[in-house]
């Protein structure tokens, strides 16, 4: 195996969340599935996300100002699966996944474990990822248990509250 084989295997053995990165840009709406997030500061409240370059979701969240995650509930695994669907493009409306819109008018995924927005204040490329890092504007959480990601699969959390 390779390095690169090795390292993808050692990562797969870190279980994380599942979010969803989402900006509304001159009423084009898109979303990506991340697994990269993560708190970054509580004063101010920042928060990063790590997004490959290929994507169009860095472009769209400079070029917007701000973005939202959605951290996904055990159920939204379908959600989870279109935002992680390439080559998809920007809508002008929520079209396969139901959508909510926050108070400051950025899309979150209806019934998300939890969702917090942001107004971008940097992005930083390393290698092929560029670390965007955004200031809390706004943030709610609801009942539910976590989906989450760990060796190449879905998981829950047993006792959980759903």
């Amino acid at each position: 195996m390779s390095l690169t084989d090795d390292f993808k295997a050692a990562l797969g053995s870190w279980a994380s969340g599942v979010s969803v990165v989402t900006t509304n840009h001159d009423g084009l709406l898109y979303g990506l599935t991340v697994s990269s997030f993560s708190s970054l500061s509580l004063d101010p409240p920042l928060v990063l996300v790590c997004l490959n370059n290929g994507n169009r979701l860095p472009e769209m969240i400079d070029a917007s100002g701000g973005f939202a995650v959605s951290i996904l509930n055990r159920d939204q695994e379908d959600a989870s699966n279109y935002f992680a669907r390439p080559n998809r493009e920007p809508t002008r409306g929520f079209t396969e996944i139901d959508g909510e819109w926050t108070e400051s008018k950025v899309p979150v995924v209806k019934g998300a474990l939890a969702s917090i927005v942001c107004e971008h204040r940097n992005s930083i490329e390393q290698g092929t990822h560029t670390i965007v890092v955004g200031e809390v504007v706004e943030a709610r959480a609801n009942e539910g248990a976590p989906l989450l990601y760990w060796r190449r699969g879905y998981r829950g959390v047993e006792g959980g509250d759903s």
